[in-house]
């Protein structure tokens, strides 16, 4: 792990904190702008300032967000949807692009909803933003969810001469999200959890072991907890665990629950996962053979910080060495206390 690494890490967790205060709500003041949903006739709930629509098989529909720039300057913005996906964390995202959909979904929101759109806005102004929607032609059952993203071009053009190869894409940092939601009844979808790959990993830089959690249906799950012990395959002594409670996922959607090591060395060798997860109605319990081959555990150690038994070795290495330099010393008193008692 390099320097530069670190500091990468540490800047984009303190802009991830920085993105959920600023989506809290959809105003920010220094961003010179705020955003709301023109809730139409078919919203569900109209106390709701996000857009929670009944549909039918095949509607189109115009959807319109408005801007109000609190700016003196002219403002350059993209408003562009995202599909809801569920973050690292076991939160609910809707302003984070995922690398690709999830195998589960049928109707990614942005499929049915147009594309990204750049706005310019003069200063105190106020524009309304269109977007065209279009149901599936066939019946749905469940939920199709995601937020549109307000954001500035600056942003937009960073991102574009970015490379690839970055976790976190920085143009979903600072912006504005308008939650979207569609249904064409009211009726809730069971939920169901899948386990997917297990495998070990690093976890904020750190030694951990990484379950695939997906919700293939097309409904939120809410209140989850998850437990987890992990032991040496045929063993029955627990060697990791963990818990968390107060999770959530958006519907179709996947995350990796981990176990972290405590800054432990991966150790190759065969491995049995238990985990069980709980909703407020339902339980889910799955078991997982295994395996850590050396070659990922020596690639992930060298990846990791602080992990505590490269630094054990070191430090031993140094006491033995202050044991027998302070014992030559001993021994070679004795043996001159003994030349001089002779003599």
């Amino acid at each position: 792990m390099t320097f530069f690494k670190i500091i990468k890490h540490g800047l984009m967790t303190l802009l991830l904190v920085t993105l959920f205060s600023v989506c809290e709500t959809a105003f920010a003041e220094d961003m010179g702008y705020s955003v709301k949903a023109i809730i139409p006739e078919n919203q569900i709930d109209k106390t709701k300032t996000y857009f929670d629509l009944k549909m039918t098989a095949g509607q189109i529909q115009n959807i319109d967000l408005e801007i109000k720039s609190n700016s003196t300057e002219t403002l350059n913005l993209v408003v562009e949807p995202y599909s809801a996906t569920t973050n690292q964390n076991g939160e609910l995202e809707y302003s984070i692009e995922p690398e690709k959909n999830d195998s589960s979904i049928v109707y990614p929101i942005t499929r049915l909803v147009s594309g990204k759109q750049k706005v310019t806005i003069l200063p105190k102004d106020t524009k309304r933003v269109t977007f065209r929607l279009k149901m599936p032609e066939k019946d749905y059952i469940g939920k199709i969810v995601g937020g549109f993203n307000v954001y500035e071009q600056e942003n937009d053009r960073q991102i574009e001469s970015t490379s690839k190869k970055n976790d976190v894409q920085i143009k979903n940092v600072f912006s504005i999200v308008i939650g979207i939601q569609l249904r064409e009844n009211l009726n809730r979808v069971k939920p169901e959890l899948k386990l997917n790959a297990v495998k070990a990993g690093l976890f904020n830089y750190r030694t951990a072991i990484t379950a695939n959690i997906q919700n293939i249906k097309p409904e939120f799950i809410s209140d989850l907890s998850i437990k987890s012990k992990v032991r040496k395959n045929g063993s029955k002594k627990v060697i990791y665990e963990a818990e968390k409670s107060d999770l959530a996922m958006a519907p179709n959607s996947n995350f990796d629950f981990p176990i972290s090591l405590e800054n432990q060395e991966l150790v190759e060798g065969s491995y049995e996962l238990e985990i069980t997860a709980r909703s407020k109605s339902e339980t889910w319990a799955f078991t997982r053979i295994f395996r850590i081959t050396d070659e990922e555990a020596t690639r992930l150690n060298e990846e990791a910080v602080e992990i505590e038994s490269k630094q054990k070795p070191k430090y031993k290495f140094i006491i033995i060495i202050i044991i027998v330099f302070v014992s030559l010393i001993i021994l070679g008193g004795i043996i001159i206390t003994l030349n001089r008692l002779k003599r």
